[in-house]
């Protein structure tokens, strides 16, 4: 669901569904909560708390929309949240995964980016990578 690429990572169907599901049924929840509760306290306070439920599950489906990683014309192309990263194969020398999080490391042993490592297509990635003679530890 939403690939990028013919080499790309994509969001998980079920996971991106329940968090559509709840985002939606909780934002609907609040609104019907504060018009139907005709100003009563313990509506209010469900309301503001069924709101707070929609918030983060929206903000969670968000981050789930922009955490991505595909592999284009010879080019890694990274994004999570607001940050976006290209980097072309040639210049990776190393990945290193930790706490399910792969780091990709340029010829100064600089971090260059990072891939989420609970991806959907995420062993595409790293196939990619290791075919063209990036070395893993």
């Amino acid at each position: 669901m939403f690939k990028h690429g013919d080499v790309s990572t994509e969001t998980d169907r079920k996971p991106f569904l329940f968090t559509l599901i709840a985002a939606s049924g909780s934002t609907i929840a609040a609104v019907l909560l504060f018009a139907l509760g005709k100003g009563e306290m313990l509506s209010i306070l469900s309301g503001v708390m069924v709101l707070i439920v929609a918030a983060v599950s929206w903000f969670i489906l968000f981050v789930m929309l922009t955490d991505y990683a595909y592999i284009d014309q010879g080019v890694l192309r990274t994004r999570y949240l607001f940050k976006k990263t290209q980097i072309p194969l040639g210049e990776i020398q190393k990945v290193t995964c930790k706490e399910n999080v792969y780091y990709i490391y340029g010829r100064r042993e600089k971090p260059l980016g990072t891939i989420n490592g609970l991806l959907s297509g995420i062993d595409s990635i790293l196939e990619a990578l290791e075919n063209n003679g990036v070395h893993f530890e």
